[in-house]
This record gives structure tokens, sequence and C-alpha cells, in this order.
């Protein structure tokens, strides 16, 4: 009946005789006898006591240690070790004991290491004066957390009485990136949407001349004043360099209106500022010229116009030049009149500009004091595409002639000339060089004849939504390497390589058979019909791979210590894993990479590697016109929006939580 009562009041009978709860377990306690009570032998009773090390290590460790002093280990599969020592000589093992810690390193809470009694990991005997190693299992331990471990030897009979010290480590891989989920409805990028304009003269690969640079802040390098002759008087008129408009003085609304119809459908092409900026198929150079009255070669009175002039690749066979010109404040009293009476295009054999009438301009092409209003021509040019196989450079010029009548009286106007070529800043002095070209005969791949501005690089975009493993990884390459390939923002173009044996030799140096199975990790894959892929960066088809030599042209062949032909060794090595409910990218256990190497390779999905680039780059390689050795930029399309725990650069790990734009 006592039994039955004592059920029917439940949960306040039973509590009573619950056990209380466990203690919290305190980082300062005793150390477990895990082998259960001392031996009382005649060691024991002398009191020779073994003894842990004063310095525990974990491993491997990298060369730079994290901050506050934590030993960095850079694998998942971790090694805790420690000397042991005993008096007797007896051979004795280690008890290792992990906890959390805190930023100071102080213990938080006690990790279970396995599922004994205490969980903690007892080691193999080894000889007195020995190292005492236990491997951690793996997933026992966070990445990126802070940890600190202590040591207890025993000897067969007698325990150690104390901890050794603590010991404070992190599990920081070199790299650990944490992709974004794939999404893989997303389409893939439109190439003509991706090119923005810029400055920046990128030539192909040993063309010679300014290779790679920002348009100027100095005096233009090879421009000159193009003057009449004096008059008796010693009075001339010129051209001047064209120099940066002032600031405030853009052109007024009805000066603007006309230079948008000129420049239709090409927002960034207009007169607010001097400019020269350019996509593989237009090219916008906007400059402020001053019109200058000289006596005796010092300036009497100027008056600033602004110089347009676009070029669009808009034809198989044919392209089209917009010149503007308009005052860039209004004409000064020192001024009757400024006339614009001639204008010859220039261009090279096989080139042939159609000139226009004085009737084709859109508006009057004379200025007297006070006006604002723009005048524009339009002139198509046309090119010989007959001949199959051709390859043609073009580099269209324009002279113009003008009267320029002073306000002093004298009637006779002076004639002076403005020529385009003879106006460049040193850098950008090729940025409107064109190259035509048509097809080989009997080709049957869908190209015609066409054109594009040879010396401006176009952009290749990934589509990192639907393949970041690849897109991570030339992320990584690009962004922590010192030779940044395809990086825009570095100015370091990556340069296409034509010669498909290259191809496979730089290939096989970087990625030989089996690399990818053997370092890869399976979890990665998309299904089951995906393979593991080893995916190199750069691209093996471009002469910035690690596996083109210089002899074999080239620019930054990998060649490990020791060692004379290119190989993947000395590149940084990563592979694709799902970790917990996210695919990361991780360095290779057991490496620890400088961030000097000038390579990678990752083992990642086959499908990413594959569809990240196939039928895409060769539908950007036909759009823009891309033969060998042509300079173009990769934009991987995925950012770390400041969380990397280190930056990104200075040789530190590269821990980021990756997006895909």
């Amino acid at each position: 009946m006592a039994a039955l009562l004592m059920f029917s009041v439940g949960g306040a009978a039973q509590a009573a005789s619950d056990p209380a709860p466990a203690a919290k377990p305190d980082p300062n306690a005793a150390p477990p006898k895990v082998h259960g009570p001392e031996k009382q032998t005649r060691a024991a009773a002398a009191g020779a006591r073994p003894t842990s090390g004063k310095s525990p290590k974990a491993s491997p460790l990298s060369r730079n240690a994290a901050p506050s002093g934590f030993q960095r280990v850079t694998s998942q599969k971790v090694q805790l070790k420690n000397t042991v020592t005993d008096p007797d000589g007896d051979k004795v093992n280690l008890t290792f004991e992990v906890w959390t810690a805190n930023a100071a390193g102080e213990p938080v809470a006690k990790v279970k290491l396995n599922d004994s009694t205490y969980g903690v990991i007892v080691s193999p005997y080894v000889e007195s004066g020995g190292t005492a190693t236990v491997d951690v299992p793996v997933g026992k331990l966070a990445l990126n957390t802070n940890y600190v471990f202590h040591t207890n030897a025993y000897d067969g009979s007698l325990y150690e009485t104390v901890w050794s010290p603590w010991a404070k480590f992190r599990v920081e891989l070199p790299v650990d990136l944490t992709l974004p989920t794939p999404d893989y409805s997303a389409p893939n990028p439109n190439h003509y949407d991706a090119q923005v304009p810029n400055y920046y003269q990128t030539k192909p690969l040993g063309q010679p001349g300014t290779p790679l640079s920002v348009r100027s802040t100095t005096a233009a390098k090879s421009a000159v004043e193009q003057c009449s002759e004096p008059d008796a008087d010693g009075r001339q008129v010129c051209f001047g360099k064209s120099v940066p408009a002032p600031k405030g003085k853009a052109p007024h609304a009805s000066a603007k209106a006309g230079v948008a119809a000129a420049t239709a459908g090409v927002e960034w092409c207009n007169t607010d500022f001097e400019s020269i900026l350019a996509t593989r198929f237009t090219e916008c150079d906007v400059r402020s010229v001053p019109v200058i009255i000289k006596m005796d070669g010092v300036p009497q009175a100027v008056a600033n116009f602004m110089f347009l002039r676009m070029i669009q690749l808009d034809g198989q066979n044919s392209f089209t030049e917009h010149l503007t010109i308009e005052p860039a404040q209004q004409i000064p009293p020192a001024f009757r009149e400024i006339n614009f009476v001639g204008w010859n295009h220039l261009c090279e054999d096989s080139c042939t500009p159609q000139e226009q009438p004085a009737s084709a301009w859109t508006g009057k092409t004379w200025w007297v004091p006070g006006e604002m209003h723009s005048a524009s021509l339009t002139t198509p040019f046309t090119w010989d595409t007959s001949t199959s196989g051709k390859e043609y450079l073009y580099k269209p010029d324009i002279q113009i002639d003008a009267n320029i009548l002073a306000a002093d009286g004298k009637i006779r106007p002076f004639v002076t000339g403005y020529q385009w070529s003879l106006d460049y800043d040193g850098g950008t002095e090729d940025l409107d060089r064109i190259r035509c070209d048509t097809p080989a005969a009997g080709a049957s791949d869908g190209v015609v004849p066409g054109c594009v501005f040879v010396n401006h690089a176009p952009v290749y975009t990934f589509n990192a939504k639907a393949f970041p493993q690849a897109a991570a990884h030339a992320w990584l390459i690009q962004k922590a390497t010192p030779k940044h390939p395809g990086s825009i923002n570095d100015q370091k173009p990556l340069y296409y390589m034509g010669d498909e044996a290259q191809n496979a030799r730089s290939r096989n140096r970087i990625c030989p058979t089996g690399w990818a199975a053997n370092n890869g990790d399976a979890s990665a894959l998309v299904d089951a019909a995906d393979t593991l892929n080893c995916d190199e960066f750069a691209f093996a088809s471009s002469y910035n791979s690690g596996g083109m030599s210089a002899t074999e042209g080239g620019l930054n062949p990998a060649i490990p210590a020791g060692k004379t032909t290119p190989n993947g060794d000395a590149c940084i090595g990563t592979y694709a894993k799902k970790h917990g409910s996210m695919v990361h990218l991780f360095s290779l256990n057991g490496t620890d990479p400088t961030f000097s190497e000038v390579c990678g390779r990752s083992a990642i999905s086959g499908m990413h590697n594959q569809e990240s680039m196939g039928g895409h780059f060769a539908n950007f390689m036909k759009q823009m016109r891309i033969k060998d050795k042509d300079a173009y930029w990769l934009d991987t399309r995925m950012d770390d929006g400041g969380t990397c725990r280190y930056g990104v650069g200075g040789g530190q790990p590269v821990i980021c939580q990756l997006a895909a734009r």
C-alpha cells in the first residue's frame, strides 16, 4: 500500500530519491585515477611519481601563432603531445584532458573526447623521457574555437598528483572558406552585360608600348600644342594640350541634350568631365581643349572646348564615329568667332571613312561670345572583309580645321587645325586601336567578321550562385596570392593561351591523374553522377598558368624547391568538403601555405568545375573575339563581405564566409 501511495504522488516522492545534479566540472580538480587505485608497490612506497612535461603541444602547428598566444593547429586531424619522465625509468603514459577556453586562455567547458567515464584520452605507454601522443577523434574539436589541454602521468603504479600546465590551441586551417548554398537555377551571367567601361590600356601579351596604365594625372607625355604660323605682329592661335575641365564648369543642360542625342544608349559617354573609357566594342574619348590666342608665345585669351569622340564597333564590316564639339564655358569676348570649317578622317589601308557633308552636322559649327550650343557629326567607316582568315589593325584619326577671329578689329581670321592623334596622354594612346578579323575559310562555328578594341580587356564572369566551389577557389588565389590572376583591381590580367598541346602539358603538371580522387572528399559532390575534379587556377589555357614554364612563355611557373619543371606541389592545395550543413573549401590537411604561391589546385565537384567554364567560357571567347595572348579579367562574383577573420593578405589564414553575387 505504501508503494502504491508513493507512486501516486508522482514527482514529489520521486524527486526526493533522485541524485543531485552532477556538479559542473572543475578545471582545477585533482586528476582522475583513470586506471583505478594506485598499486602499493615498492616504487609507490618510495614516492617515485612520474611527471608530465611543462610545455605540452598541439600539432600540426602553423609557422605563425594565432592571436593571444594560442598555438595554431593547421589540420582537422589534431594530435596532442607532451613529454613525460619517471624517476624509476618505468614506462609511462599520459592522460589528456581538453577544455574550451575564452580569449584569455581560461578553461570554460570540458570537451568529452570519447565515451569513457571521464571523457579523456590516454596515450600508449612510452619510455621515460619520451613524448606521449594522442589523436583527437575527428569531429570532437570545432574549427576556429579556442581550446586548452593539460596532461597527467601514470607509470603503471603511481599517478602524477597534479596536472601539467595548460596549453592553448586553436584548430584554424590556413584556408577555411564557408561557401554559399548553390542555386542551380541561377542563369549564367550575360557576357555583354558584364562589360564595364574602364580606362586601362591592356595590350595583348608581348605587344610594344605601355601594357597597362592609368590615365596620366600629370602633363600629357605625348601630346603636342597645335598652332598656326605667327603673323607679322607675332600673334598666333593654338589648340593647346587637353587639360582637365575646371571643376563646376560642366556644360549646361542644352549642351548636354545635344551630346545625349549623339551618344544615345551610352550613358557613360558624356562631356561632364575629361575622360577616356572603353569596352570591347565602344570607346569614348572626352577632352577639354583650349583654343588660345598668343602674342609672342604668351597667351592673351582662351576659349575652352569639350571635344567628344565616341567610336562604336557596331557592324560586321563597319564601325561608326560620333564627334561632338561644344564650349566648356561661354565663349569669351576676346573672340569674335570660332568656326570649325573642315574635317578629314584618316584610317589605314582597307579601312575607308565615309566623309559627310557640312549639312550632316547636328547644330551649327561656329560660336560667337556667349554661346554654349553643341554640334555633332556621325561618320561611318567600312573595312574590307573579302579575304578569309585575315586580321587588320586600324587606328581611326580625324583632323579638324578652324578659323579663329579675334575681337580686336583685325578682320583676317587665323587658320589652324587640331589632329586627334597628336593629343594623347601616355598610357591611353592606343586604347582606340581596333582589331578586325575575318573567319578562316571553311569555318563552321558561326564566327562572322567583326572588330574589337584590342587593347581593352573584357571581363569573364563566373556563375558563382550556381557553382560556388569553382568560384571560391578562383577568389582565393586571386585575392590571397601576389600574382592576383585576373584581378582588375590589382591590374593583373589573364592572357589567353590558345595552344591545346601546351594547355594539356600545363594541366597535367598541376593536376596529374588521380590527384583529385586522392585528395578530395565525396561530400562535396552534387549527386551520384558527379565525380571529383582537380580545378587549377590560373587556368591552364592562360599564360598565367603555374604549369607553363618560362621557356614555354609562361609568366608564373610553379617550381617546387629543388625542381626544374612546374609542378602542382608548388601551388596552394585545397579541397571542398561538407562541414556541418555547409560546404567549405579547406586547405589540404597537413599543408601550411605561405600565400606567396603563384597558383592553386583544388579537389572539387566536377560539375562545379566544368560548368563554371565549358560552354560559358566558349561563348565568352566567341563573343569577345578572344585570340591568343589577348588580355581579359575574371570576375569571380564572390564576396567576403568583411567576414574574413584576419583579413586577406600578409600570409595570414584565409577564414571567411563567402557570398555569391
